[in-house]
């Protein structure tokens, strides 16, 4: 990757932050769709581009396009330079991803002040890598049985957090797949994302007695 990933920002410059990483699909209509999702609870989103607007088609394409971004330090100095920027202003915020997002998300906690508030994973995840864990609380929200996110590596990302202190709830979506919550997904699921973006809205959405 030549050039730092571009990053979009949505929402009041003064509302509490979420960073939303994309799953490797790249920043489909379904992020812009959560994003404005978040932007309705009252949230500002920040969005990084890690793919350089590349949208893959195929489970292939998407695969090769994930692991050249994982391998491109580009990629993770983007993604922490985000959340310095959030942690930066002082006040909980939140990381938000999905697959290859989530795994990202991730990589966040174990930072110390710098730590997110909240992380909210979509069928991806690992362990928290540091020593110094803050992040307060995790959700999960999987499908049984999904080979992509294998219920040994779910239960790793459970153990490593509450194993650092923070309160992790997992939402199950019984009949579901890989990307329930993605329109124009091979796996999406209408009826999932929209009980995954309730929970997820009340769950981040501000409150006054939240400032």
């Amino acid at each position: 990757m030549s050039r730092p990933p571009e990053v979009t920002t949505l929402g009041s410059p003064g509302a509490p932050g979420v960073l939303l990483l994309h799953p490797w699909w790249g920043v489909t209509p379904a992020v812009h769709w959560w994003a404005d999702q978040l932007v309705s609870a009252g949230r500002r989103v920040v969005v990084p581009d890690l793919f350089g607007g590349a949208l893959p088609t195929t489970e292939a394409d998407a695969e090769e396009h994930a692991q050249a971004a994982l391998g491109d330090p580009a990629t993770r100095e983007s993604v922490q330079r985000c959340a310095d920027g959030l942690a930066a202003e002082g006040r909980p915020w939140a990381a938000m991803g999905f697959s290859l997002g989530a795994f990202l998300a991730c990589s966040l906690s174990g930072r110390g002040a710098a730590d997110p508030d909240q992380l909210v994973l979509f069928y991806g995840g690992r362990p928290p890598s540091g020593s110094d864990v803050r992040t307060r609380r995790v959700d999960l929200h999987v499908a049984p049985g999904d080979p992509w996110f294998p219920d040994d590596e779910r239960s790793a990302v459970e153990g490593g957090f509450r194993d650092a202190g923070a309160e992790v709830v997992v939402h199950r979506y019984p009949g579901c797949g890989h990307w329930f919550a993605e329109a124009g997904s091979p796996g999406h699921v209408p009826a999932a994302t929209d009980l995954a973006r309730d929970r997820v809205l009340d769950l981040l959405r501000d409150r006054p007695a939240d400032r």
